[in-house]
């Protein structure tokens, strides 16, 4: 999992000193053989870097950043720690392009490259993203200037260095970088002796690919992925996991649920033991129960996430993923209210701004769904299924028109090339098909239209959107907990007749005329939270 690293020959000879120096209480011998090996001793040697890591002063840990964060890393495999510690194992490296070419040339680029590496990876897997990004570009930046300019030191670690920097792009939410790294680590997983390289990075591709929708190219790389074989020991389920989501997620994409249900069966059986995949492995079994499952249950799988990745999940690229699924799921639940209110709480990204056009069809407000649309499309480097989603979208929006046409034509044509199909399974149904009627059909075309006929309906066909002002919310929750007219009359400093006005705005907006409907009504439609 890092830098610095020895043919497995020659590993025996490295074991050997440092469980030599451990005996002797050689601490400098110790952090000198973790700070320059750590990568070799984490892939083929962990019970014995455990041993160091346990036996070395506290003192020596601050003093040495690089064995420091090693250990962090194996803390929170192991799940013993859950935030990384600011007040020791203070890293210096250089991060202009000039000195990080000068450092790259001298003698200190081997334990810089480690510490870079060290560092990236130990943010990561403590869910800090942005400041595992902040070390990632120091690593890619050391790792390719070393290589040309130290070619026999950095040859064999160059691949590694970079697997690690795609995957932290991966995790940031950066597809298009993380796809141009990994693939390169994929090329030059030759040059390496760590045979993890190749599947690895393989598995993230993979995975990349159907999250971004290009399913025809994540099956290709999940072919190569099944092909390689390298991992060792403890970290087999680490490089098997990102395939066995893609897997699940290929055939979601493809409408195949007894091959998305076998997959996701699989994925149960995995040890997530890096929190960052957890919200992965979240998005595939919502995805499946948007067609085809649990969709409350699925809710709920959400919520605990959120609440297990905590605030590291607003730093990953995968909340946005969360938030457009379970948008989604609320709608299929005829929750568009609360679908709504999420949407509105969340930063405006392709997947988000499809979900919201397609709420905004649903609730007959074609132009803002084309504005949406409109603005999502716009998204730099924006990922295949996004884009699918945002086509059908502004297509519906735009039916009675060539532009209408013209969009779907788009999206088909996309759907072609891709294999994803799911983007016009949840798409409003019955508009989508009369457009699909009014257009000379292609083999693609059929195919959804035949798919359409016999797949299951997620989407409602129309959604009633009730807002309410927020004084009138706050109304409705004073209310709830049994306050008097006049009791919320004195909480908001209003006259009882001006509390009275806006319970007869809230009783017309809900179509109901009591107290005890209002907050019934509103309970049902998401506007408060259930009885307890």
């Amino acid at each position: 999992m890092g830098a610095g690293f020895l043919h497995p020959a020659e590993v025996a000879p490295v074991t050997g000193l440092l469980a030599t120096a451990i005996e002797d209480e050689e601490w400098e011998t110790v952090v000198s053989v973790i700070e320059h090996e750590w990568g070799i001793l984490m892939a083929l040697d962990l019970p014995t870097l455990d041993r160091a890591l346990r036996a070395l002063p506290a003192r020596m840990l601050s003093a040495h950043p690089i064995v420091f964060a090693v250990r962090e890393i194996r803390l929170n495999i192991r799940g013993e720690t859950d935030a990384l510690d600011h007040s020791a194992g203070r890293v210096d490296l250089p991060t202009h392009p000039d000195d990080l070419r000068d450092r790259a040339r001298s003698e200190l680029a081997r334990i810089s490259l480690s510490a870079a590496t060290a560092f990236m990876i130990a943010y990561r897997v403590h869910g800090r993203h942005q400041q595992a990004l902040y070390y990632a570009r120091i690593t890619e930046e050391l790792a390719r200037r070393a290589r040309v300019h130290q070619p026999n030191e950095f040859v064999p670690r160059v691949p590694t260095a970079l697997l690690q920097v795609g995957i932290t792009k991966l995790l940031v939410g950066d597809h298009h970088e993380a796809s141009l790294v990994l693939r390169e680590a994929y090329e030059l997983r030759h040059e390496s002796w760590d045979g993890r390289n190749g599947p690895d990075a393989s598995g993230k591709l993979a995975l990349l690919n159907a999250v971004r929708g290009e399913i025809v190219e994540a099956e290709r790389w999940l072919d190569r992925h099944d092909e390689g074989d390298g991992a060792h020991g403890w970290m087999v389920p680490l490089v098997r996991l990102s395939g066995a989501i893609a897997r699940a997620l290929i055939a979601i994409a493809r409408m195949d649920q007894p091959a998305a249900q076998a997959a996701l069966a699989t994925l149960e059986l995995q040890v997530n033991r890096e929190r960052s995949w957890a919200p992965f492995i979240t998005y595939a079994q919502a995805q499946y129960a948007l067609l085809w499952g649990d969709r409350r249950a699925a809710l709920q799988i959400i919520e605990r996430t959120r609440r297990f990745a905590g605030r590291s999940l607003r730093q990953a690229g995968a909340e946005r993923l969360l938030d457009a699924v379970e948008a989604s799921l609320l709608l299929a639940l005829e929750r568009p209210t609360e679908a709504n209110a999420l949407l509105d709480d969340r930063d405006r990204n392709a997947y988000t701004a499809a979900v919201a056009s397609r709420l905004a069809l649903l609730t007959d407000r074609k132009p803002l769904a084309r504005e949406l649309a409109t603005a999502g499309l716009a998204e730099v480097n924006i990922d295949a299924g996004a884009q699918t989603d945002l086509l059908i979208a502004s297509a519906l929006a735009d039916a009675s028109d060539e532009d209408g046409r013209r969009h779907l034509t788009q999206a088909i044509a996309t759907t072609a090339r891709t294999g994803m199909l799911t983007p016009f399974v949840v798409a409003p149904r019955t508009p989508l098909r009369q457009l699909l009627g009014t257009m000379t059909p292609s083999e693609t075309h059929t195919r959804i239209d035949r798919m359409l006929v016999s797949s299951p309906e997620p989407t409602p066909e129309r959604a009633h959107l009730v807002e309410l002002t927020a004084t009138e919310r706050r109304i409705l929750l004073l209310s709830a907990e049994g306050r008097s007219r006049q009791d919320i009359a004195l909480e908001l400093y209003v006259s009882a007749n001006t509390v009275k006005f806006h319970f007869r705005n809230v009783y017309r907006k809900l179509d109901v005329d009591s107290r005890e409907d209002a907050l019934a009504t509103a309970r049902r439609l998401g506007l408060l939270p259930p009885e307890r």
